[in-house]
């Protein structure tokens, strides 16, 4: 990855720098936003935490990405100009494991795992709710009779 700074402007209202950048890439895919951060922080002597990357933007098929970034002076800077997306889109992403999805078939093979017993509970129970929902309909039925 060979990152070129094409455009360089200093932006002393908003303590900060703009650069933009081309970054050719011969036999690779489009470089990641972290290994850009890297080699930018590293060419202009800055803090990574103080670099945020607008966009970068590729052809399709083309070995060329261009982009945008802002180098910032201090943090407070960065904080009060920066979105909190921005912010967040520069910081490596912490991947969580995802959740394994329960389906019909794992509650039907939990249900047949399951003692006699508290499966008979649980018909008990149904007996009962079914049984005053049959109860509070009576009295409902004797009132229309009459």
């Amino acid at each position: 990855m060979e990152l070129e700074i094409a455009e360089k402007n200093d932006n002393p209202l908003l303590h900060r720098q703009e650069v933009q950048i081309v970054i050719r890439h011969e036999n690779k895919g489009t470089p990641k936003r972290k290994e850009v951060i890297q080699s930018l922080s590293e060419q202009l002597k800055a803090k990574k935490d103080l670099v945020v990357i607008d966009h970068l933007k590729n052809k399709y098929g083309k070995t060329e990405t261009q982009g945008y970034a802002k180098i910032y002076t201090n943090i407070e800077a960065l904080n009060r100009i920066e979105t909190k997306p921005s912010i967040a889109r520069q910081k490596p992403s912490e991947k969580k494991p995802p959740k394994a999805k329960k389906t019909k078939k794992d509650e039907k093979v939990k249900e047949e795992n399951e003692p006699v017993e508290k499966t008979a509970q649980k018909e008990t129970t149904e007996e009962a709710t079914q049984g005053e929902a049959t109860e509070k309909e009576t009295p409902v039925e004797e009132e229309k009779s009459e």
